[in-house]
């Protein structure tokens, strides 16, 4: 029952942003007593943060598929947008922001996560991208995981993207798109372009 609470919870949380939905809007979508819930969970905060520890665990285990079963860091990067077109295509951009705002515990752990996770990967990724000759040598690895790293969460910023004038998933896939190109070498880029025109197949 917690798992289903928590999975449930989040579903919502990505839907319609955080603040919105209530405890009773998380059991009459389980179709159970929120006494039931205060049984698992003190408070909405609480699922808030279980939330994010499962979004976050299952962020880890879907980028390590994606090394195990990539030729190549290009193609990794390729396997990166298809996932977020699936991922993204039902995300309410608020749920960050109301998090942050309302949810300090949680919000503490995605920094957590941005820092000592996604960080950390993007600058191995790089590096590898640099010693197999797949991106340019003289990039600078720390800033430009940095900066990428940055407008990553520039895009659920709803005051430079504002929703109404701008697909949420547009933006993440141009933002990508962009990084992409501005590392990758010659022979990076024909690479690139070969498994997009794969996809389009």
């Amino acid at each position: 029952m917690k798992e289903r609470i928590i999975e449930t919870s989040g579903r919502l949380f990505m839907r319609y942003g955080v603040k919105s939905i209530t405890m009773d809007d998380i059991a009459k979508e389980l179709g159970i007593s929120k006494k039931t819930i205060y049984q698992h969970f003190s408070d909405k905060d609480e699922i808030v943060f279980q939330v994010a520890v499962h979004l976050l665990e299952e962020d880890k285990s879907e980028y390590q598929t994606m090394t195990d079963t990539s030729k190549n860091v290009v193609e990794k990067m390729v396997k990166t947008i298809e996932m977020l077109k699936k991922s993204f295509c039902e995300i309410n951009p608020t749920m960050l922001y109301d998090i942050k705002k309302y949810h300090p515990r949680a919000w503490n752990l995605f920094m957590e996560h941005k820092q000592n996770f996604i960080l950390t990967q993007m600058i191995r990724d790089l590096e590898k991208g640099i010693f197999d000759g797949l991106f340019r040598p003289e990039i600078k690895v720390e800033i430009i995981a940095k900066i990428h790293l940055e407008s990553i969460f520039i895009a659920f910023d709803m005051k430079v993207f504002p929703p109404d004038r701008f697909s949420f998933i547009e933006v993440q896939i141009a933002l990508i798109d962009h990084f992409i190109r501005g590392v990758l070498s010659d022979e990076g880029l024909k690479l690139y372009n070969n498994y997009l025109n794969l996809l389009s197949e």
